[in-house]
C-alpha cells in the first residue's frame, strides 16, 4: 500500500516536471535536459536504490536531504561552452546556469545511513529501509 501511494505521489511529479518541459522555446539556451533530472529507483528487499543523471555537474554542487519519508536533490548547473578559430580567439561563448531540483516519497529509510556517490556524471545513492512499524490492537475502554 506505502509503495502504490508512494508511486502515485512521485507520478505526480513526473506529470508536472513534463507539463513545464514544454515551455522550453520561451528559455533558450535552457534545454529540457538541463531541466530535468532523469533518474532510475529501484525498490530492493531491504533498501532502495537511485541512479541520477547529472553530467557536469561537481559533487560540491549537489545538496541532498531526507526529512519526512522525502529524499530531496538539489543540484546547481553551470555550462560554458568557448568556440575558438584556429588562432585560439573566442569566436562565441554560450553559458546557461540553473539550479535542478527533484523530490522522491521513499518511506522508512534510516536516514542515519543513506550513502551516496557520483561517478562519470551519475549519482548513485543508497537508502537502507527501517522496519514498518506493525502496528497493534488497540483495546477501547
Amino acid at each position: 500500500m506505502a509503495n502504490e501511494v508512494a508511486n502515485r505521489f512521485n507520478d505526480m511529479f513526473y506529470d508536472w516536471d513534463r507539463f513545464f518541459s514544454d515551455f522550453n522555446h520561451f528559455l533558450p539556451g535552457f534545454t529540457s535536459d538541463m531541466q530535468q533530472l532523469k533518474s532510475d529507483v529501484v525498490d530492493k528487499d531491504d533498501h532502495y536504490e537511485l541512479a541520477v543523471e547529472l553530467p557536469g555537474v561537481d559533487k560540491k554542487d549537489i545538496n541532498l536531504s531526507y526529512r519526512n519519508g522525502s529524499l530531496v536533490i538539489t543540484a546547481q548547473k553551470n555550462v560554458s561552452t568557448a568556440k575558438k578559430d584556429e588562432k585560439g580567439q573566442i569566436m562565441a561563448q554560450e553559458r546557461s546556469t540553473g539550479r535542478l531540483q527533484r523530490s522522491y516519497y521513499l518511506p522508512n529509510v534510516a536516514s542515519e545511513k543513506i550513502k551516496a556517490q557520483t561517478q562519470n556524471g551519475v549519482l548513485k545513492i543508497s537508502l537502507p529501509k527501517t522496519k514498518e512499524s506493525s502496528g497493534h490492537q488497540i483495546k477501547i475502554e
